[in-house]
């Protein structure tokens, strides 16, 4: 018998993670922190499993939502191998030793945890991160592998980051194969930096696990949103304002150097204008991208004036000066050197912030782009008069048509369901109502905390 559990990400976006108990043992794909308001909490209730019952675990990319728990899996008794690819396995350790320092200085700083408990908690900390990272076992992309016996995995390119999958688990059960695949985060299918997911893998899975964060949208188109990046820092300089943007630090500000270098080389941006990375994370993130990518001597994302900001002293010193572009984290401004700049930057009508990625309820970056004219930053009441800009066509995630060639490789008479999952409800709702219309009807949302047998 094969159960698989909604631990999270089943209603709601962030918080992946998927319990699947079969007769020859237990595995988990996936294991990330919850983010925004209504699900926060969840970070610091114990699991309603035994993770020393747990052999394995695979993930599927290292965005913090999808990796960001392990370490508190390791801590409740987690200790068998996390199954990545290279590239998933060298990000996603700078982002767990990046989030254990922020829980262990918040805490010693007194502070709660998060922005929406009352509660002062570490959920894991340096050391367990640490020993976290030590179990990662690296995985090629196409290799088929047997992590116990009766069950294989084999991983492809999906697009979305670098590094990042879709799962295939081949699972012996009732006398037959049971094929699964967990589609992680789905890549756009015109995707600036990486490969999109691999439109030649073919398969006929009895169950999919797809995520549904856009169902029912299509995104701006990618280079529009670019050129009109562009345009906004141009008139905003112009003006004597500075241009903040909020930017995740994997991937999406790889995307923005890389967006501003051919806008400096065309001549659409100013050689001299001064672009802040004030974020430590993305910088060594970006380390890894470039050493990843760069095979010319051209390069993908330095450029004249790119400054990379190291000191916090020096990152106050920016909101002095006139004429500047910001890029820092966090991408949804809850968090990170972005807030800092915000407490100064909203307030002066000339600025404008930028934002270049998915804001989800409950986050001041959702607050401001919705319109909000006043904000809580902290302990301060903001008033908001910079000029606030969206650009959705940056999102790194596929959007329904995506979704929909996506799994169109993957339908056949052996399908019998597939869950809606890494999405608030209503998206769901959107992507099954779209696959109905598609004449894909084995649709079916799942709740948090449910169990389902294969």
């Amino acid at each position: 018998m094969i159960k698989v559990r909604f631990n999270g990400a089943a209603k709601t976006v962030t918080g992946s993670n998927y319990l699947v108990q079969t007769d020859h043992g237990n595995f988990v794909v996936d294991c990330g922190m919850f983010q925004g308001p209504e699900v926060e909490h969840y970070n610091l209730e114990p699991y309603d499993y035994d993770p020393s019952t747990v052999d394995f675990a695979l993930l599927t990319h290292a965005h913090i939502d999808h990796s960001g728990m392990f370490p508190k899996l390791y801590r409740y008794g987690f200790r068998g191998p996390i199954y990545a690819t290279s590239h998933t396995i060298q990000i996603t350790t700078e982002l767990l030793l990046d989030s254990a320092k922020i829980q262990e200085d918040t805490y010693e700083r007194g502070e709660f945890y998060g922005r929406y408990t009352e509660v002062k908690a570490v959920v894991y900390n340096t050391k367990e991160a640490m020993d976290t990272i030590a179990l990662f076992k690296t995985v090629n992309f196409g290799d088929e592998f047997e992590p116990l016996p009766g069950i294989k995995v084999k991983y492809h390119i999906n697009g979305h980051i670098l590094g990042a999958a879709a799962i295939e688990v081949d699972i012996e059960d009732e006398g037959r194969t049971k094929k699964i695949i967990f589609s992680g985060d789905i890549g756009r299918l015109k995707s600036p930096i990486i490969p999109t997911f691999d439109l030649n893998y073919k398969a006929e899975p009895d169950y999919i696990f797809i995520e549904s964060l856009y169902g029912g949208i299509i995104h701006q188109d990618r280079e529009e949103s670019a050129v009109k990046l562009v345009e906004i820092i141009d008139e905003t300089l112009k003006n004597g304002g500075n241009v903040y943007i909020p930017s995740f630090a994997v991937q999406r500000t790889q995307e923005v150097l890389s967006d501003l270098r051919e806008a400096k080389e065309d001549g659409r941006l100013g050689k001299d204008v001064k672009v802040w990375l004030d974020s430590p994370l993305a910088q060594r993130v970006t380390h890894i991208y470039m050493t990843s990518l760069q095979n010319t001597e051209k390069s993908l994302f330095d450029f004249d004036n790119l400054i990379y900001v190291k000191k916090f002293k020096q990152s106050n010193a920016i909101n002095k000066m006139s004429g500047q572009v910001v890029i820092a984290g966090s991408g949804m401004a809850d968090g990170g050197r972005i807030v800092n700049h915000l407490t100064r930057a909203l307030e002066r009508p000339k600025n404008t912030v930028a934002f270049v990625g998915y804001q989800a309820e409950g986050t001041l970056g959702r607050q401001l782009v919705t319109g909000e004219k006043s904000v809580r930053i902290e302990t301060a009441n903001i008033k908001v008069k910079a000029r606030i800009e969206h650009l959705e066509g940056f999102s790194a995630h596929g959007d329904t048509n995506d979704y929909t060639i996506w799994i169109n490789r993957f339908r056949s008479n052996n399908l019998k369901k597939v869950f809606l999952i890494h999405a608030e409800e209503d998206r769901a709702i959107a992507l099954k109502n779209h696959f109905a219309h598609e004449g894909l009807n084995q649709t079916y949302i799942p709740s948090m905390g449910e169990e389902v047998v294969l």
